[in-house]
């Protein structure tokens, strides 16, 4: 008896195992597990686990929410293969790469933002972590060097994690496919090419409006997580440094587990995430600001029906984690002290008006400065002291405040020396020394002179106020009927009728009494050419040929329609690089611009550039370019995708055309054969002449149909395909980009055999 797994339409995975009877009568074994998922895929290609998994999530991180899709299961269940794919075939590519081409159309798209791309690639590697996209290869680095942190919002930064500006797809999938090749994997029983390491990458986001001027940034990240896979160590045969890999994966898929169901208990207080690396790093994903959803991938063989088990038990646990993710919107200071600076050069101007209008003169606004502190405090120092009776120079409010400042200063400094002085009189018996008489009136020609400070009472100087703006036949009657025929002609021989034989038999005489008949109504042989045209004309031939003229009809038809679609996807490639080009030429004459306004701001201030961040802000024409461009690219991508799926219906049809003509190729040579007397083609190994011959009628057959060796190329050409062999655009930045890593790598394989 086998476990048995099934799986029905209500997205339920049911698992039965059989009870052991070695185990007696009395056993509690349990022999069914149900378990309901929100999709279950099954037979599913590369396209649909992303459409049905990562696509929603993908478009949420665009919108400003983070998100995180991971896989998990053991070791050997296809993990790897779902979240990166094959290198090798574009269509086999996993989720991450796809979610890097989805990031990069969508921000094509929305023109009106304004989007800074940044991708990481984390290995947590025996709890030590390592940058697989750092120059610095990863055998030289410590694995120590970089460290998890949480900031005062909560959120967890990656400290010495490289986090690298990518401009297009292509740039993203170098960094993905480099990293790639610097994963740790090992081999064993169970898998080839075992992952021995969780690895992390990360596509950080931060967008801003290029429509208006505003400090609002929102700001995003995508993990895409390919777990280790779980294994047991009898059955994957881990040893030396795979036990202790096998080891410490286990060890924190296990802390993983308890940080699920710890924040599914709601009782709970206290959540474990710092038990290791990779749930500290995954504490949003799991419970926090973040969507997350999980990939669970099992190995469907009663031998690893535990493990399917305890992969199925985890994702149902998952499921019942609750985060709650919000837009994540923050505000840039570098554009906020900017629009500070505005409003106070504003507010100044105006005042500036206002003065003016009430003749009031020149009214400063700025700070005082210590030198102008001073000469309010010897003002003040002066009314005190009744030198001056009125104080008729107040023309501000910010001259007011100052004077009152200045007093409240000079009143508690004789306030605490006459504390001072009373505290030491009082030491002394309450008799007042004559030197004490004497620093009182020295401290008071003192303020009253044009110093700029104070003596204390330990005799040290003071230096002044400090300012306050410091932070997918039946045979009887098929052998009846060839009885029938066989004594139809055995009769029309004069021939005694032949005893049942059975059906091999019955096949190889009936052939043979078959050629005797036609050998004896055989003709003189003719040129193959005329005797073509003549098989055409009767019914076996005449039906293959009218397959085919319509098939070629079709074709050609197919073939007029690919061709005007080329064109329109020509022409509109040709306006979407005009339009590019003008944009490029409003660009940089907007550059133009905002250096010469900065130069003249310097002249005008007398100051250098203060080194502020100018935000591109999009204007009318601009706006009007790329709604034209965004306009563009949608027919673009109609016309070609009709266009690819007339190609598909273009090739179907040649295939049938091709097909239709071996066949009418192998039934003229049967048919000729038999007609004509050719002893050789009979006794000299017809097989092999045959296939000559073969080759000889597919050659006339393309001449008598016109049809030449040279129609794919041209064909290829009128599509107004690129340089890369007619390959879909999208798939052009993956292609690229593989190349690249490969060249990068072949030169290093080079320069090692150098060394």
């Amino acid at each position: 008896m086998y476990a048995q797994i099934y799986l029905n339409a209500i997205q339920t995975v049911t698992v039965q195992v059989p009870k052991n009877e070695s185990s007696g009568f009395v056993n509690n074994q349990q022999e069914q597990w149900r378990f309901k998922f929100d999709k279950i895929l099954h037979n599913s290609s590369q396209e649909d686990v992303f459409d049905h998994c990562a696509r929603d999530i993908v478009k949420s991180v665009i919108e400003g929410f983070n998100g995180t899709v991971m896989v998990y299961g053991q070791t050997g269940a296809g993990k790897t293969f779902t979240m990166n794919g094959s290198t090798q075939n574009y269509k086999y590519r996993g989720v991450i790469p796809r979610a890097i081409t989805q990031v990069f159309q969508e921000i094509g798209s929305r023109f009106e933002q304004e989007f800074t791309v940044k991708v990481s690639y984390l290995e947590i590697y025996n709890e030590l972590m390592f940058d697989l996209i750092s120059p610095v290869p990863t055998h030289e680095q410590g694995g120590n060097q970089i460290s998890i942190q949480d900031d005062a919002k909560g959120e967890i930064h990656v400290k010495g994690l490289t986090l690298n500006v990518v401009k297009n797809e292509e740039e993203a999938l170098n960094f993905l496919f480099e990293g790639e090749t610097n994963r740790t994997v090992s081999a064993h029983q169970l898998n080839k090419e075992s992952s021995r390491s969780h690895c992390i990458y990360t596509i950080h986001l931060e967008s801003k409006s290029r429509l208006e001027s505003t400090e609002k940034v929102v700001f995003s990240r995508l993990h895409l997580v390919d777990l280790a896979g779980s294994e047991r160590t009898k059955k994957s045969g881990a040893q030396g440094i795979n036990l202790k890999e096998a080891t410490y994966i286990n060890k924190s898929l296990s802390f993983l587990e308890q940080v699920v169901v710890s924040v599914c208990d709601n009782k709970r207080e206290h959540i474990p995430y710092r038990q290791s690396k990779l749930t500290n790093f995954l504490k949003n994903s799991i419970g926090g600001n973040c969507q997350t959803i999980m990939i669970a991938n099992i190995y469907p063989e009663p031998d690893h029906v535990e493990e399917t088990i305890s992969t199925l038990k985890f994702a149902t646990r998952m499921m019942k984690v609750s985060n709650e993710p919000i837009v994540n919107v923050q505000q840039d200071p570098q554009l906020l002290l900017k629009k500070y600076e505005k409003e106070i050069r504003d507010l100044k101007q105006e005042l500036a008006m206002h003065d003016t209008l009430a003749n009031k003169g020149r009214v400063q606004y700025d700070p005082y400065t210590a030198e102008q502190q001073y000469e309010i405090q010897k003002l003040a120092q002066q009314f005190m002291d009744g030198e001056v009776e009125d104080i008729e120079e107040l023309n501000s409010m910010r001259q007011v405040k100052e004077l009152f400042a200045q007093m409240k200063n000079i009143f508690r400094k004789l306030e605490h020396d006459a504390k001072n002085i009373e505290a030491r009189s009082e030491g002394l018996g309450g008799q007042r020394q004559p030197t004490q008489l004497q620093d009182i009136e020295r401290r008071k020609t003192m303020m009253n002179s044009d110093g700029v400070g104070d003596l204390d009472d330990i005799g040290e100087f003071g230096l002044g106020i400090a300012p306050r703006n410091l932070k997918p036949v039946n045979k009887i009657e098929l052998s009846k009927k060839k009885e029938e025929e066989i004594a139809r002609m055995q009769a029309d021989d004069d021939n005694p009728p032949l005893e049942t034989e059975p059906d091999d038999e019955a096949d190889s005489k009936l052939e043979m009494m078959r050629l005797k008949k036609q050998r004896e109504a055989k003709r003189k042989p003719i040129d193959r050419q005329q005797a073509f045209i003549e098989f055409k004309n009767l019914p076996d031939g005449r039906q293959f040929e009218d397959q085919i003229l319509n098939n070629r009809q079709e074709l050609k038809d197919k073939k007029v329609k690919v061709k005007v679609l080329t064109e329109q996807c020509n022409n509109t490639k040709k306006e979407i690089d005009t339009i590019k080009a003008k944009l490029d030429e409003k660009a940089e004459e907007k550059k133009k611009n905002l250096r010469e306004d900065i130069a003249g701001i310097d002249d005008d201030d007398g100051q250098g550039g203060n080194g502020e961040v100018q935000q591109e802000i999009i204007d009318e024409e601009e706006l009007s370019y790329l709604q034209k461009m965004k306009e563009m690219k949608k027919k673009y991508r109609e016309n070609y995708d009709l266009l690819k799926s007339l190609r598909g219906e273009v090739y179907y049809v040649q295939q049938s055309i091709d097909s239709l003509k071996q066949q009418l190729v192998s039934q003229f040579e049967d048919w000729y054969t038999l007609t004509f007397d050719d002893d050789e083609t009979l006794s000299q190994g017809g097989q092999q002449k045959s296939g000559r011959t073969l080759q000889q009628s597919t050659k006339l057959i393309q001449k008598q149909n016109f049809i030449e060796v040279g129609d794919d190329e041209q064909e290829r050409r009128e599509g107004g395909e690129d340089q890369e062999g007619g390959i879909d655009p999208d798939a052009l930045a993956f292609i690229k980009a593989k190349r690249k890593v490969d060249d990068l790598h072949k030169a290093k394989k080079q320069e090692k055999k150098i060394q």
